[in-house]
Formats: C-alpha cells, sequence, structure tokens
C-alpha cells in the first residue's frame, strides 16, 4: 500500500497526461521534457522541467519497487505495469547513450460494439488491399535502379518505409552510409537506435539511443536481443539496429514484421545475397524452430533492399544493389 502510494506521487509529473481520456503514450528520451500520442496519432512535445534526472531516477526505483523489481546498473532493463493497468518500460544507464528512457502506454478497455467503433470512424480510412497499386510503387524503385540513379532510389526507398540492409567488409563505409540515410527519415518519426557504441548520428528530436553492454565490474550484461525486445515497448516507429552480429537477426526480422519497417541496419557480408545468407545463419543461432529454407524465405520478405559496398581501388563504393518488390 505505502509502495503505491510513494509511486503515485512521483508519477504526480505525468498526471496531466496520463489521466487525459485521449492520451495513449508517455514518452520521456530525456530530462525535462516528454512526448505524448493521442488517440489520433498526434505525437507531440511538452516541457516537464520538474523531471530532472534524479527525478526520472527516483520514479524508476519506485516503479521498480512496486513491481517488486531493481533497476539500476547492474539491472538496467525494467517492465513493469502500474496499478492501474499502464505498461511501463525503463532502459536505464548504462544501456542507454546518455539518461534514463521510459514509456507509459495507458491500459485502455474500451467496452464498444462494432457500431460504435464505426461510429467513431474506425473504419473510415479503410480501403482494400491493391497489390497492383503496390508493384505499381516499386516498379518506379526498379526504374530507378535500372536508370543508375541510386541516389533517388535510396532516398525513395527509405520514404517509402522499405527495410534496408547495408553490407560490407571492415571499412567500407557501412556506418557513413547508415548516418546519410537516416537523414531522409521524416523528422516527425520516433527512432530508437540499438548499438554497442554510439555511431549513429540522432538528428531526430524524438529519439532514443540504447548501448549494448558489454557487462563490465558491477554492471549487467545487456545484448542486443535484449534491447531489441525492450524497444518494442519504446513505441518506435523505426529501429536503427549498428550491426547485425548474433541472435538479434531474428528478434531484428519479427520486429520489422510487427509494424516496424523502414528500419535499417548493417551486416558484414561480401554480397547481397551472401548478406541475406548471413543474416539467415545469425537468426537460426536464435533457436528459432525453423528450418533453413523456411528462415530464408522469412528473410526474403522481410528486407526489401540489401546495399553492397566495397573497396574499388581504395575508395568506398557501392558495388551493388538488391531490390525486392513485392
Amino acid at each position: 500500500m505505502n509502495a503505491n502510494v510513494y509511486l503515485s506521487a512521483y508519477l504526480a509529473p505525468l498526471a496531466p497526461w496520463l489521466s487525459r481520456p485521449d492520451v495513449t503514450d508517455v514518452l520521456i528520451n530525456r530530462p525535462g521534457e516528454i512526448w505524448v500520442e493521442t488517440t489520433d496519432g498526434a505525437m507531440c512535445r511538452e516541457p516537464a522541467d520538474e523531471l530532472n534526472e534524479m527525478a526520472l531516477q527516483r520514479l524508476a526505483r519506485q516503479i521498480a519497487a512496486a513491481s517488486h523489481q531493481g533497476v539500476n546498473r547492474e539491472q538496467p532493463l525494467l517492465s513493469a505495469t502500474l496499478p492501474d493497468g499502464a505498461r511501463v518500460q525503463v532502459v536505464a544507464p548504462p544501456a542507454t547513450r546518455g539518461g534514463l528512457a521510459m514509456a507509459v502506454r495507458k491500459h485502455r478497455i474500451s467496452d464498444l460494439s462494432v457500431g460504435d467503433l464505426a461510429r467513431d470512424g474506425l473504419f473510415d480510412a479503410a480501403h482494400r488491399t491493391d497489390p497492383a497499386k503496390a508493384r505499381e510503387a516499386d516498379a518506379e524503385l526498379e526504374a530507378m535502379l535500372e536508370s543508375g540513379d541510386l541516389q533517388t532510389f535510396l532516398k525513395t526507398a527509405v520514404r517509402r518505409r522499405k527495410t534496408i540492409v547495408i553490407s560490407g567488409g571492415t571499412g567500407s563505409g557501412k556506418t557513413t552510409l547508415l548516418n546519410a540515410l537516416v537523414k531522409e527519415i521524416d523528422r516527425e518519426e520516433r527512432l530508437v537506435v540499438i548499438e554497442d557504441a554510439p555511431e549513429v548520428r540522432l538528428d531526430h528530436a524524438n529519439s532514443v539511443g540504447l548501448v549494448a553492454v558489454r557487462g563490465e565490474l558491477g554492471e549487467a550484461k545487456v545484448d542486443a536481443d535484449a534491447l531489441l525486445a525492450a524497444s518494442l515497448r519504446l513505441r518506435p516507429d523505426r529501429i536503427l539496429l549498428g550491426e547485425l552480429r548474433g541472435k538479434e537477426a531474428f528478434a531484428f526480422l519479427r520486429a520489422v514484421n510487427s509494424g516496424h519497417p523502414g528500419s535499417l541496419t548493417t551486416i558484414h557480408a561480401d554480397s547481397p545475397a551472401g548478406a541475406l545468407d548471413q543474416i539467415a545463419l545469425l537468426a537460426l543461432t536464435s533457436g528459432v524452430d525453423l528450418g533453413w529454407e523456411k528462415v530464408q524465405t522469412y528473410v526474403g520478405r522481410v528486407i526489401d533492399v540489401v546495399v553492397q559496398l566495397d573497396r574499388v581501388d581504395g575508395s568506398r563504393r557501392v558495388s551493388e544493389v538488391l531490390f525486392r518488390p513485392r
């Protein structure tokens, strides 16, 4: 009982938004501000001066205490449920680039009929899936590629939310190209970046940088796989994964396929076909109970574009592009 009383006190700075019926998510990327998403899909930034780093740490600890968990440098990931049913995800240092990140998704129970939903406009924007329209859009991308206009192709592919893998060897310029592609993402989108070391530029205001932790003395080991699971609760529009190296490959594929198209990553491989095979091999290390052919098929369905980088006469160059029209 006392834990909930203390929790309510620490949640007070968020109360104006948590109490609003039109608010679905309250997101904290850094001290002093929050991002609020409403039922119409709009997201806006609000000042919250009282939410300094100390206040956020105390709030996170109180949420952990109320759910009989801990959150600290040894346990930087916290997934919990508030007394009112709201779901909370906390990612604390050292698993973030800076301070603590938090997402609160409100618990909504609506006793509505199909007729009620129709009157609320749920179905107003619905349309029948038109494969021909999708093929037409992809044909435009194919034409750009065929004409050799790779710059326009890549810019358009990013804006159309194609999932892109950048493949190449060490020092081939994968991160440089990744940073360039990130600049083409709409500034209104929310990005979650997962890396071993901070290399991706985060110029988007609504973004969170997560960092894998190697498990030094007094700190937990937090790998990319665990951060991917946490990232899905941070309400991303896209996930940027610095590099696919291990079992997190399958979690990345599932994340893309569960509502996050347009995500970007890199991988060490010497060809686009080799990159897709490498992703499939890494996915199998997760222990997923699928055969090689099924995993290959799944990879092919999720990944839209593979850009191959190589060194040509000492210079970094795109040597090949694989595009899979739908």
